[in-house]
């Protein structure tokens, strides 16, 4: 009976197709245990982290956008877009709050925009209805 042969086993080769180093250890993997999940490591990244929960995207973002628009155009070229923007704003915040969302940012800050275009056109209708008493006062 020929004795079994004592050589050192080949070096394990991995996923690169070379063999690994001589005297390299791989890391430690313990053994697969059903139903054993590891305990989170701090500093690990990874897709999800636990008591993560993934936010759906806000449907009401692209709304927002027109309001903005809308109130940046009222506020610079035509005031009467301000109110516009207003009446949007306020239908979209209250729309999406009662859908569960929050209200778009760039939503909110066309409604603000519309609220202090509106003020700005109403100033200049004050303005120009005083111009046209005191014409008509001076007048006559």
């Amino acid at each position: 009976m020929p004795l079994p042969s004592y050589a050192a086993p080949p070096p394990p080769v991995y996923q690169s197709g070379f063999p690994a180093a001589p005297g390299f250890q791989p890391p430690y993997q313990p053994p697969f245990q059903p139903g054993f999940q590891p305990p989170f490591q701090p500093g690990f990244q990874s897709g999800f982290q636990p008591g993560y929960q993934p936010v759906a995207a806000n449907p009401f973002d692209s709304r927002g956008t027109t309001i903005l628009i809308l109130g940046i155009l009222g506020f610079l070229l035509c005031q009467i877009l301000g109110p516009v923007a207003w009446i949007m704003g306020n239908k979209l915040r209250d729309e999406a709050v009662a859908a569960g969302y929050p209200e778009p940012g760039v939503g909110k800050a066309g409604r603000i925009i519309g609220i202090v275009a509106t003020v700005y056109l109403g100033l200049i209708v004050a303005f120009f209805a005083i111009v046209i008493i005191a014409a008509v006062a001076s007048s006559a």
